[in-house]
C-alpha cells in the first residue's frame, strides 16, 4: 500500500537560484575581506607603521597586533561594549559596572572576596609558567623594615582601603566600611614583627556615604578622604604646624576616571559616563606661586603608588592645560600638615616593589639623612593571592641597598649620549587592558666597551603606543639619556619591568634613533 505522505517533503523544498547563491557567497567574502583589507593599507590603521620587523615570529606578532586594531573590528568592539554596558550594566575583564554610575576595579573585588596572600596555589601543569617564584608580601615587608631599622630609619606602613572595601552602595550592598577577613592575619603578623601600621578604616567609616570616600568612576579616593588621610599620617609621625608656610587654592576640576578608560569605550564613553567633577585644594608655595615639590634633602621619605599620585600627576586625570603637577594630592597635603615637603617616590602601580627599589637605589649618602619612611600603597596589593596578583601586575620583590662607602650612584650624573646595542626589552601588553593610560618599559643595552645600561622608554601614553614600542633587539641605537628620577613624568608613570636589574642605575631615554 502506498504511503500518501511519502512525498510531502517536496512541498516544503526551497530552491535557491544561482544568482542568489552567487550574491550570498559574494557577501560572505566581502564580510571576511573588508577588515583584513586594512592590513594592506597602513593609512587605515590607528597607529602609524614603524620599523619593519625581522624574522618569522616578529612578522607574525606584528600581523597579530595589526589584526587586533583593525578599524572595523575596533568599531564593532566599542559598539558592543557600549551596548551591553548601557543596557545590562556589563563590564569587561577589568571593570565591574555597578548601580547609579559606580564602577569597580575587578582586582579590588578579588582582594575582598579572594583567598588572601597566604593562600598557596597547588601545583598544576595547567598553570602559567613564570621566570621567578611568587613571594608573599608579609616576609618582604618584614625584610624591608629590618633593612631600614639597621640604618636607624622608622617605617610607617599605610595600606589604603580600596573602593570595594568602603563603597558597597553601587554593588547593591548595605553601606559599610570594614576590612575583609583576610586582612586580620596580615595585620597581626606585621604588628608582631614590630611594624607600625596606620589603620585608615576608622577614618573612612567616619565619612558620610560612599560618594565622600571614593570617586564613582575611578579606582581612587576623593580629595576629601585623601586630605584627611594625609593629615592622619602626618600626625602619626609627629608632624603638624600651627602656621604652615603654604597657601591653599580651591579649584573645580573634572576627569572621566581611570575605570572608564579601562572599559575602552573611546569616543563612545562620553555619553555613558560624563566626566566626574571634584573640588581640589591646591597647596602652593607663596614665594613662587607654584605647587610644592619633592625635597630630596628631606628626612621624611614618602613611598607610594597612584593613591599618592592622584590629584598630583596630570596623567591620572584632573589636569588642565600643560600642567606638570596639579599640586592637590597626598604629597602636597602631607607637606601642608608637616609644614615642610617630603621626599616623594611614588610610581603608579608600583607601590609593592618599584617604589622601594627606587628608594634602595639612592646613594647611601642620601639614605643616611632619612629618619622616617612613610609607605602608602593600595591594600589590594597587600591582600591578593598569587594568581589574581600576577594577573593585576603586582609583584613583591626584596630589595638590596647599596653598601655604605660605595661609589656615588650614576644618578648624580647629567645627560649622557652614547651608541649601544639593544639586548633585551620587557614585553608590552595591550594598552587598552592596563589600569594606567601611561607607562614606561625597561630595556637592557650593551655599550661598545661591554658596560650595561638599564634604560626606560615610553611604552604608551594616553593608551597609544609610542614609537619606542617598536625597538628591535640586536640593533644599535644612538641614545640621549638622563637619570630616570630627574624626569618627573616618567619616574612616576607605571613601569613595565620584567628585567629586574636593581644593580644598574635606571636611565630614561629623552630621544633615540637607529645608529646603523
Amino acid at each position: 500500500m502506498n504511503n500518501p505522505y511519502e512525498h510531502d517533503w517536496l512541498d516544503d523544498e526551497v530552491r535557491v537560484g544561482r544568482a542568489s547563491l552567487r550574491l550570498a557567497v559574494a557577501g560572505i567574502v566581502l564580510f571576511l575581506l573588508a577588515p583584513a583589507g586594512s592590513l594592506l593599507f597602513p593609512s587605515m590603521r590607528p597607529e602609524p607603521a614603524a620599523a619593519r620587523p625581522s624574522g618569522l615570529e616578529e612578522r607574525l606578532a606584528a600581523w597579530e597586533t595589526g589584526a587586533k586594531t583593525l578599524p572595523l573590528f575596533e568599531s564593532w568592539r566599542e559598539g558592543d561594549q557600549a551596548f551591553v554596558t548601557r543596557l545590562f550594566r556589563a563590564g569587561n575583564a577589568k571593570v565591574v559596572v555597578g548601580q547609579d554610575g559606580w564602577l569597580h576595579y575587578r582586582p579590588d573585588l578579588e582582594a575582598v572576596f579572594g583567598k588572601g596572600p597566604y593562600h598557596m596555589e597547588p601545583p598544576s601543569v595547567a598553570r602559567e609558567r613564570h621566570d621567578h617564584a611568587w613571594q608573599t608580601p608579609v616576609p618582604v615587608i618584614e625584610d624591608f623594615a629590618a633593612s631600614l631599622a639597621e640604618r636607624g630609619i622608622r617605617l610607617v606602613f599605610v595600606p589604603v582601603p580600596t573602593k570595594a572595601m568602603v563603597c558597597r552602595e553601587g554593588l547593591g550592598g548595605a553601606p559599610m566600611a570594614v576590612w575583609p577577613a583576610v586582612f586580620a592575619p596580615v595585620k597581626r603578623d606585621l604588628s608582631s614583627a614590630g611594624i607600625e601600621i596606620v589603620d585608615l578604616m576608622p577614618l573612612f567609616a567616619a565619612f558620610d556615604g560612599d560618594a565622600s570616600r571614593f570617586l564613582r568612576q575611578d579606582t581612587h579616593w576623593t580629595p576629601e578622604a585623601m586630605a584627611a588621610a594625609a593629615r592622619e599620617v602626618a600626625g602619626r609621625i609627629g608632624g603638624g604646624s600651627d602656621a604652615p608656610p603654604y597657601s591653599v587654592e580651591t579649584m573645580e576640576r573634572e576627569s572621566a576616571g581611570d575605570l572608564v578608560g579601562m572599559l575602552d569605550l573611546r569616543e563612545k564613553a562620553g555619553y555613558l559616563f560624563p566626566p566626574e567633577k571634584a573640588t581640589l585644594r591646591r597647596v602652593l608655595d607663596p614665594a613662587t606661586g607654584r605647587p610644592i615639590t619633592s625635597d630630596p634633602a628631606s628626612e621624611v621619605v614618602l613611598l607610594g603608588d597612584s593613591f599618592v599620585n592622584v590629584f598630583e600627576d596630570p596623567a591620572l586625570g584632573f589636569a588642565k592645560g600643560g600642567e606638570a603637577s596639579i599640586g592637590a594630592g597626598f604629597p602636597s597635603h602631607f607637606g601642608l600638615a608637616l609644614g615642610k615637603p617630603a621626599q616623594v617616590i611614588a610610581i603608579n602601580g608600583g607601590g609593592a616593589s618599584a617604589a622601594r627599589e627606587a628608594f634602595a637605589a639612592l646613594p647611601p649618602a642620601r639614605i643616611a639623612g632619612v629618619k622616617t619612611v612613610v609607605w602608602v600603597l593600595s591594600a589590594r596589593d597587600l591582600l591578593l593571592s598569587e594568581i589574581p596578583a600576577r594577573r593585576a601586575g603586582v609583584e613583591w620583590r626584596r630589595v638590596s641597598f647599596q653598601a655604605d662607602g660605595s661609589e656615588v650612584s650614576e644618578s648624580g650624573a647629567g645627560i649622557v649620549e652614547l651608541v649601544a646595542s639593544l639586548r633585551e626589552t620587557s614585553p608590552i601588553e595591550d594598552p587598552a587592558l592596563t589600569p594606567y593610560g601611561d607607562a614606561v618599559f625597561s630595556t637592557l643595552f650593551e655599550e661598545d666597551g661591554g658596560g650595561e645600561r638599564n634604560v626606560f622608554f615610553w611604552a604608551f601614553r594616553g593608551r597609544k603606543l609610542e614609537p619606542a614600542a617598536r625597538l628591535e633587539p640586536g640593533r644599535r641605537y644612538r641614545l640621549r639619556l638622563v637619570p630616570l628620577e630627574r624626569n618627573t613624568e616618567a619616574s612616576r608613570a607605571a613601569r613595565i619591568d620584567d628585567l629586574f636589574r636593581p644593580d644598574l642605575t635606571p636611565w630614561f631615554a629623552e630621544s633615540f634613533e637607529t645608529a646603523d
